[in-house]
């Protein structure tokens, strides 16, 4: 059995320093030396205590200070990460691919004492020396200090231990405040994935290592700092995913994190027998997004043990797990934690409570109270179902509805998942236009009359309020934020209908009533007058 901790300094005061001093913690490769550096946990641990004697010597009455990290992963990353803690700051984590913008407004909201960044260039690193150059300062700066014999406990079990922000989808980051106890409630589920993948193996005495290619500056690869310290496991770190069939050899890993764009490259050597480029990997956990089901099942025939996690920032990462092993049960994000509650509102939304709920968003008390109900609920915006074994299954996003004139709603995640399942189909984004569901596909030329006939197969299969009315291709990829999700915003061309589209789907393909086909030729013609002589006025 693991041993579930409750706090920072316990990680690294026994773990750490005691019961697996001598087993690695750390890898990393590097490409211009062609050689990966080994750190076990005594000399990390030794490392994070030149940490905290660092942050408490330059920087006075730290506690409670705001320390930023804008970096890319790194072994640096991982100890000024438990240095800038234990010295008794609130780490700060920055996405270093945001717009000049983005950061501004996020370090403007959180005033920093310090920036520590690694002085690579990510496109801002012009504004931010001059905005903030005299705060700057450099990953290793660490590395000149002598390690603290003392570590006093300077944060409490409920303070603000760290400030990570959301992407931003549909508007400005929001600073989600998280506490120990936050990152701690849920280090629960992460040992039990961990005890899982023992009795997979039949090995109580198992010990992996994990690849780590996701920034750290995401909530699922930044926790696993802590999680994989509960078992004396070691993090393989990486910072860059074109270097993975490499890495993965130097660096030999048996557990990744992955979003949807990586498990299907994964699959796709799994299904076309060349495993053996995956190196000894065995445990994909899934997080971030909803991922095909198929997919999922036929890794988890082929001998992959298929961790499905949800959750999200303001819950602290896994709030329900799911293992693929379970066929039963396939599409499902699984069954609840024992240490959370969970609810599904009349409306469908799913909401949980307990100790992994975030304190609220930083300086916004609107927001907070918008999401975080009186009796302590956290509302998701996930529309959700559970079955009569007590498994959950997202259906959409309730924010994302889409509401008809008719009064019915309409999920524009159900609709696209119908759609990803057809091969042409390489993005999607489906969204109302001119009181009709319509969709935006990014695929090949080529590709484009059997994404058409798809959806007109789709359109039969689906009630008439859900049916596709308008599709729009794109030629290139569909926009994404910093954080890599597609951008919800208004995507369809300027006249708002794509004729030869309209013609396929709605005339032939749909098999739509006479109203309707009159109904749509009047709103197409409509927008095509408009666009050429300027909107119609009153």
């Amino acid at each position: 059995m693991i041993k579930v901790l409750d706090n920072v300094y316990d990680l690294v005061t026994l773990n750490m320093e005691q019961r697996f001093s001598e087993r690695v913690a750390l890898r990393f490769y590097d490409k211009e030396t062609d050689e990966v550096t080994v750190v076990h946990y005594k000399d990390y641990a030794r490392d994070i205590r030149r940490a905290v004697n660092y942050f408490q010597s330059t920087i006075p009455d730290i506690k409670g200070k705001k320390i930023c990290l804008l970096n890319k992963n790194s072994y640096e990353y991982a100890v000024n990460t438990f240095g800038i803690i234990l010295a008794g700051g609130v780490l700060v984590l920055l996405n270093q691919h945001k717009s000049w913008d983005e950061l501004s407004y996020e370090l403007g909201l959180v005033e920093p004492a310090a920036i520590l960044t690694d002085g690579d260039d990510y496109g801002t690193k012009e504004q931010l020396q001059a905005a903030y150059g005299s705060i700057l300062r450099p990953m290793d700066g660490f590395r000149a200090y002598e390690p603290v014999a003392e570590m006093p406990r300077c944060i409490g079990h409920d303070d603000l231990m760290i400030l990570m922000f959301t992407s931003g989808t549909t508007g400005r980051s929001k600073g989600v405040m998280l506490s120990e106890r936050n990152f701690f409630s849920v280090m629960r589920a992460h040992v039990q994935i961990g005890e899982h993948m023992m009795e997979y193996k039949h090995d109580p005495e198992l010990v992996v290592s994990q690849y780590t290619v996701l920034p750290m500056f995401h909530l699922g690869a930044f926790i696993c700092l802590f999680s994989w310290a509960h078992g004396g496991w070691a993090l393989n770190i990486s910072g860059d995913i074109r270097n993975f069939y490499k890495e993965i050899r130097r660096m030999p890993s048996q557990v990744m994190a992955v979003v949807p764009v990586i498990m299907n490259s994964l699959h796709k050597d799994v299904m076309r027998g060349r495993k053996e480029r995956l190196g000894e990997l065995w445990v994909p956990i899934c997080s971030s997004a909803m991922f095909d089901p198929q997919v999922m099942l036929d890794m988890a025939t082929n001998g992959m043990f298929v961790v499905q996690t949800y959750g999200a920032t303001e819950t602290c990462g896994d709030g329900i797990i799911n293992y693929a092993q379970d066929a039963k049960h396939i599409g499902a994000v699984g069954q609840g934690n024992d240490y959370l509650d969970y609810k599904i509102e009349p409306d469908g939304e799913l909401c949980i409570r307990g100790d992994s709920i975030m304190l609220g968003y930083y300086k916004d008390p609107e927001a907070t109270a918008a999401v975080i109900d009186k009796d302590g609920w956290f509302h998701t915006g996930d529309l959700a179902r559970v079955d009569e074994d007590g498994y959950y299954y997202i259906t959409g996003r309730k924010k994302n509805l889409i509401i008809l004139d008719s009064g019915e709603n309409v999920s524009p995640e159900e609709l696209e998942g119908m759609l990803e399942k057809c091969p042409a189909v390489q993005e999607c984004i489906v969204k109302e236009l001119g009181k009709k569901i319509g969709v935006v596909v990014y695929c090949k030329k080529e590709h484009q009359q059997t994404v058409r006939d798809f959806i007109a197969q789709m359109n039969r299969t689906v009630p008439l309020y859900k049916r596709i009315g308008v599709v729009e291709f794109s030629e290139t990829p569909l926009p994404r934020n910093a954080a890599g999700k597609l951008v919800r915003m208004t995507l369809f061309k300027s006249c708002g209908v794509n004729l030869a589209s309209f013609k396929a789907v709605c005339i032939g393909k749909t098999r739509r009533s006479i109203k309707d086909f009159v109904s749509s030729f009047i709103f197409c013609l409509v927008k095509v007058i408009s666009k050429f002589f300027g909107p119609f006025t009153s």
